[in-house]
């Protein structure tokens, strides 16, 4: 990886971090709103999974859980890369096979007027 490339995945790593402390820090004070409250329908289960859900999308993007990366290689921090070599050398091949098929040659469909 290049340095440009390298801080740019630290910089993701850190935002990734904030947010996980964030999310927790949210939620243990929305579950003390709802213990304060009297408790009940235990409402901050949405926030909980909804927030969880993003969270866990942007670790696997990140590599964090590879296991997942393996389920879903759609969200491989390489996968661009890969489709990116896989299109080019198709391109490359599909040009290759172009140049070398022999071309066809053209007939003239116009009949001759015979006198």
């Amino acid at each position: 990886m290049q340095e440009q490339e390298l801080k740019k995945r630290i910089r993701a790593l850190r935002e990734f971090y904030q947010s996980l402390v964030i999310y927790g820090l949210v939620n243990a004070g929305l579950i003390i709103v709802w213990a304060v409250s009297g408790g009940g329908y235990f409402w901050p289960i949405w926030v909980i999974v909804g927030w969880g859900l993003g969270l866990g999308i942007s670790a696997v993007s990140l590599g964090l859980l590879p296991q997942l990366g393996s389920l879903f290689p759609v969200f491989s921090p390489d996968w661009e890369d890969e489709q990116l070599r896989k299109h080019m050398s198709k391109g490359k091949a599909d040009a290759a096979e172009k140049q070398s098929a022999p071309k066809a040659v053209k007939k003239d469909t116009k009949e001759e007027a015979v006198s």
